[in-house]
């Protein structure tokens, strides 16, 4: 029989697993149908599409294709490889893409950050591994696992974990690649990009260009005059458009053309030059034979010698496309006002990666400067992603002749001016310096470590040194002692009674600041109080109590103890 104080007691009821259990053993049929369902966002809106829609996501697939065709064969170019494997990623991401995405304004291809570190992990891996495979071998390779890496991430909804990768560290090494990136052009810009090893750190490169700078050729001429040409069409046109604001769109379509306008002149200028002239006597360098179509269709090698050797250096391209694309996609999800889903937006990346390295694709992410001018130019669902892959396979099929004329410079002017517009800006910086000097310290170690050694090894250190940083923090969190303040307005109380806020006593920004009642001492702890934290903030308490009062006298109590009082000092 319960008793009287029983009835006053209330008992939680011990959670079950059981009732979730059954209930997913009964109803695992239409959970499956609906976790399938939830894998193709595209369900979602092609059955309503209309013509309105269409006519959106034409000027914005056509506006990007203009912009991503001459970008895909630049970025081939840095990682070293033919630049038809640039068109191949962006045909295949922007179509296969279109099926699994969550966000309309993401576009996927290759991006300069994941070219220069995939650059730097096919030459490590070929260090590593002799096992006469060519570069596109390793490349379609790292793109299989890449993708199968990203599938189990997304399948097993871990997106969460780069949410542990803080913004410095991020900004840190998007400098960084930046910075690397432009140092690695310059050889091709001049004209003696096969004199220098493009791979190296920055700081090697700037060595081995100085050393060669006696074989530069014309190439320099057609580089430097190309980057004039495309910062003149970005600032010019910009300011043409704030100028002259009834003509915005038209200036604006004119400035995001500068690539394939560049691309153009300065592949007939080079076709007016060498049409009568054998390669062997060209005075520069140029793309050369671009294959129709898609011709490199194979399955990657697969020998485990060398899939060994790739899993041991996947790591860093995981990381890197998939926080980019994140990255991207969260951002233009606020702006936009629509939440994307993080796991489902790296399953879309891993079915990418998987299915496109079958026709010669390299690893595809996010591209942030594409993203924005398809956000800009009014897209309105994932369907111009099909409208620019589409541009891109014509491309392949209709304008591989034209690919042969491309000065190689100008393609270095084309990824110098492209990677450029992602430089962190000195605001951020400036920001980063006076909110939280150890952010600013992330940030600088990033791009210090980028120059004298890789990128890879650049965000493992700024990442490492932010979690220090994090764990030192918890571990000894900054501990305020308070004194009040008296507000002299009073917003919330009608009866104006006095009221006072609690600020720190030493604080700069507040000289007026009245002492607590005597007796009475007030702590503000920055932390959480955890067990790595707990004995530390105990002693520091302890020990400003000790200094900051005195004992004034014992009263007994009934079993013998004594209760010690305090006073202020």
């Amino acid at each position: 029989m319960m008793s009287n104080n029983d009835n006053l007691l209330y008992k939680q009821k011990q959670p079950s697993l059981s009732p979730k259990f059954n209930d997913i053993v009964h109803n695992f049929p239409h959970y499956t149908i609906e976790y399938v369902k939830s894998l193709f966002p595209i369900r979602t809106w092609i059955l309503g599409y209309n013509k309105k829609w269409l006519a959106g996501d034409l000027v914005a697939g056509l506006t990007v294709s203009a912009v991503i065709i001459p970008q895909a064969m630049a970025y081939g170019s840095i990682i070293g490889i033919p630049v038809e494997y640039g068109l191949y990623t962006s045909f295949v991401g922007m179509i296969v893409y279109t099926l699994f995405a969550t966000t309309k304004d993401a576009t996927i291809g290759p991006t300069a950050v994941l070219s220069i570190i995939l650059a730097q992990t096919i030459r490590r891996i070929k260090n590593d591994f002799n096992g006469g495979y060519s570069d596109v071998d390793i490349v379609t390779t790292v793109t299989l696992f890449a993708g199968i890496v990203s599938l189990i991430i997304g399948f097993l909804r871990l997106g969460w974990i780069f949410n542990l990768i803080p913004s410095p560290v991020i900004s840190g090494y998007i400098t960084a690649s930046v910075i690397t990136i432009s140092i690695g052009q310059l050889p091709f810009l001049f004209g003696f990009g096969h004199d220098v090893v493009v791979t190296n750190p920055p700081y090697r490169i700037i060595i081995d260009f100085f050393r060669s700078i006696n074989k530069t050729k014309i190439d320099v001429v057609i580089g430097l005059i190309s980057l004039s040409f495309l910062f003149a069409m970005k600032f010019g046109c910009s300011y043409l458009e704030k100028r002259y604001s009834k003509y915005k769109k038209l200036f604006f379509f004119i400035g995001i053309s500068r690539y394939i306008i560049c691309i153009l002149v300065n592949t007939f200028i080079s076709w007016l030059i060498l049409r009568n002239k054998s390669e062997n006597n060209f005075p520069f360098t140029v793309v050369k034979t671009v294959p129709n179509g898609l011709k490199h269709i194979k399955v990657p090698p697969l020998a485990s010698n060398l899939v060994f050797v790739v899993l041991k250096n996947l790591y860093i391209i995981i990381i890197v496309s998939l926080l980019e694309h994140l990255s991207i996609a969260k951002s233009f999800g606020r702006f936009n006002g629509y939440k994307i889903d993080p796991s489902q937006e790296i399953i879309a990346i891993g079915v990418t990666n998987t299915i496109g390295c079958f026709l010669g694709a390299i690893p595809a992410t996010g591209s942030f400067s594409r993203s924005a001018l398809k956000a800009r130019t009014g897209v309105l669902t994932p369907f111009a992603g099909v409208i620019s892959g589409s541009c891109v396979l014509l491309s392949l099929y209709l304008l591989t002749p034209v690919f042969y004329y491309i000065p190689q410079a100008a393609l270095s002017a084309v990824i110098i001016q492209a990677v450029l517009v992602l430089l962190t800006k000195p605001s951020y910086v400036k920001m980063l310096y006076n909110v939280n000097v150890l952010d600013f310290v992330v940030f600088s170690v990033s791009i210090i470590i980028a120059m004298f050694s890789t990128l890879d090894w650049s965000i493992i250190a700024s990442w490492g040194l932010s979690l220090l940083i994090l764990l030192l923090r918890i571990a000894f969190p900054r501990i305020d002692v308070l004194n009040r303040l008296f507000l002299t307005d009073y917003y919330d109380d009608p009866n104006h009674n006095p009221m006072h806020v609690y600020v720190p006593k030493h604080h700069p920004s507040f000289s007026t600041v009245e002492s607590l009642p005597d007796g009475i001492l007030a702590f503000r702890i920055q932390e959480s109080i955890i067990f790595p934290n707990a004995n530390y903030i105990c002693d520091q308490i302890v020990d400003y109590v000790k200094l900051n009062t005195y004992r004034m006298y014992k009263i007994p109590e009934k079993k013998g103890n004594y209760s010690h009082f305090f006073s202020f000092k």
